[in-house]
């Protein structure tokens, strides 16, 4: 198996992984969430791989790099990865850990809802698809 190929793999279970959680009533929206980061970020990995280009480790280098190059695809809808791109950058640690709020601390899971959870989990699909179709 070739790194796209794996990249691909990871992002594939990951959206399964999460669809799992919510068709089996786990309600633990801040793992759905993270684990959907974690599939667009896998989707980038294989994108980027598949193109000849570098997989870069750090997480925001990896997205940024899969926005610039989406954009020269016609086929990539660049937009809504841009998108997803500034608004999973923005949450990922907030999924993970508790954010300081003044004198107190917000949790992981009051950072998303369900229902937003259920709804990132399909546009993340959706760029999942779309980019398999593309490689």
């Amino acid at each position: 198996m070739n790194e796209d190929e794996a990249y691909l793999d990871v992002a594939k279970r990951y959206i399964e992984s999460c669809e799992e959680h919510i068709s089996n009533g786990i309600n633990i929206q801040e793992v759905v969430g993270f684990k959907s980061y974690h599939a667009f970020e896998s989707i980038a990995g294989a994108y980027n791989s598949h193109y000849g280009h570098a997989v870069p480790r750090g997480h925001a280098r990896k997205l940024n790099t899969f926005v610039i190059n989406t954009r020269r695809n016609h086929l990539a809808n660049s937009r809504a990865i841009a998108a997803q791109a500034i608004l999973l950058s923005s949450m990922r640690n907030k999924y993970l850990y508790p954010e300081k709020t003044g004198t107190n601390f917000k949790r992981p899971q009051d950072q998303i809802s369900l229902t937003d959870a259920k709804q990132l989990v399909r546009k993340v699909k959706g760029i999942v698809r779309q980019v398999e179709g593309i490689i």
